[in-house]
């Protein structure tokens, strides 16, 4: 189990690195390093993406690095996202699907109190496409302009978990972000059915190694039954490398057609810095083993001091989330496939995400999911974990533009449950 675990993992990542995002289009993805994708599992992103407090041994939580040593055996977890998004605003509407990989991950256990994990995961995504157009004045001109966003950050990980005593846990996690964004401006001038296309394209290469950091601590309430958990993780700030390119363009069309050849003047490649706000994670939780948890988390990041190459973003603010969830299963262990199943709920709120013009974008979403177990046979155990979430983004009568979003998730967990079993001979 552990080789083949090892080998899917390996050929995910492979896979994944080479998906592409279906059409979609998020005008609100074009501040900061795009729009932050949810962390964690499907588990966790289906009770409004809480988890930092507790965890269990059938998935890896990838939200605290203190609860892998939960995973007492080789687990491999993978997921994928389907979304339908419609964007408002006050004089169009438009609808988009998009399809992505969730994340992939890998936890061995290497002793009983110290897990170890590797993983994938996006970090955040741009991806925006505006047009508007307006006549020339005193010409027979018409400007077309059109602003288009693309890229994303990815986050390769190796975390650590201990349990130095009982109850205690702490962990460790290294990550590598790494990925590219592209900002393009095109201004283009139509008379006669030609037209000439001016582009200004700025690509920023990202590259660094982060720190995270936590601990969980495990209070009983009744023995081995009843537990009041507390969870806290802390990601620490970064200046993160970054490369930049900038240039023009000049494209000359008639209609679809290119007729003269692009004509590219770079105007600069410099090496600078992205300046990467700490995030702080807390959360609590009330456990009956195996039957039912119900938590509540706040995560704060003030976004308000990013920076790249020492210019903020102001439409960036101090973001505060604060998120509830639960989950129940009816009877843990049950012949009954139902029975055994693990259903959850959870609310997620972010009163600014934003601040445009003076006014902020709030983010909302509700979500539902569950995860079925089925039995492999010699110790090993897959769970398939569903979730659907619905949000929005901003408000139409407030801010003019509103993105609401439906997205269905599916994952699965393959665990091998006799990692530390050794056979005796006779």
């Amino acid at each position: 189990m552990k080789n083949h675990s090892i080998k899917l993992f390996l050929f995910t990542i492979c896979f994944l690195l080479m998906q592409k995002l279906f059409s979609q289009n998020s005008p609100l993805s074009g501040f900061g390093l795009g729009m932050l994708t949810p962390q964690g599992n499907i588990a966790q992103q289906s009770m409004g993406s809480v988890g930092v407090s507790t965890s269990n041994s059938f998935w890896v939580n990838t939200l605290n690095p203190a609860l892998l040593v939960r995973n007492g055996s080789v687990i491999f977890d993978a997921g994928y996202n389907f979304k339908i998004q419609q964007l408002r605003s006050d004089k169009a509407q438009q609808s988009f699907t998009t399809g992505n990989f969730n994340y992939a991950t890998l936890a061995l256990p290497i002793t009983k109190k110290w897990t170890s994990a590797i993983g994938l995961q996006p970090y955040s995504y741009l991806e925006y496409l505006t047009e508007t157009s307006a006549k020339v004045e005193n010409s027979d001109f018409f400007a077309y302009y059109t602003f288009k966003g693309e890229g994303g950050l990815n986050n390769f990980f190796w975390a650590n978990g201990f349990m130095p005593i009982k109850n205690l846990s702490l962990g460790v996690k290294m990550s590598y972000l790494f990925g590219n964004l592209t900002r393009e401006s095109v201004t283009e001038l139509i008379a006669s059915g030609q037209n000439s296309r001016i582009a200004f394209l700025q690509r920023d290469n990202i590259n660094q190694i982060t720190w995270n950091v936590g601990t969980s601590y495990r209070y009983p309430l009744e023995k081995d039954r009843k537990f009041l958990n507390f969870g806290l993780t802390y990601d620490l700030s970064a200046q993160m490398k970054t490369k930049r390119f900038e240039a023009f363009e000049k494209r000359d069309f008639f209609g679809n057609n290119l007729i003269a050849p692009s004509f590219v003047d770079t105007l600069t490649t410099i090496k600078g810095k992205t300046f990467l706000p700490a995030r702080l994670r807390v959360g609590v939780s009330y456990e009956k083993l195996n039957h039912y948890t119900i938590h509540a988390e706040m995560i704060s990041q003030n976004w308000s001091q990013f920076r790249r190459f020492d210019i903020p973003d102001t439409q960036l603010t101090n973001r505060l989330t604060f998120a509830i969830g639960g989950e129940w299963t009816p009877e843990f262990g049950s012949n009954k496939f139902l029975n055994r199943s693990t259903y959850r709920i959870g609310f997620n709120h972010t009163p600014q995400i934003l601040q445009i013009e003076g006014k902020t974008l709030a983010e909302t979403n509700f979500s539902l999911g569950g995860s079925f177990a089925f039995s492999g046979g010699q110790g090993k155990l897959t769970y398939l974990h569903l979730g659907i979430i619905a949000g929005q983004r901003g408000n139409l009568s407030r801010n003019g533009l509103q993105e609401r979003y439906i997205e269905a998730r599916l994952g699965v967990s393959l665990s091998d449950v006799l990692w530390f079993y050794r056979p005796k001979i006779d």
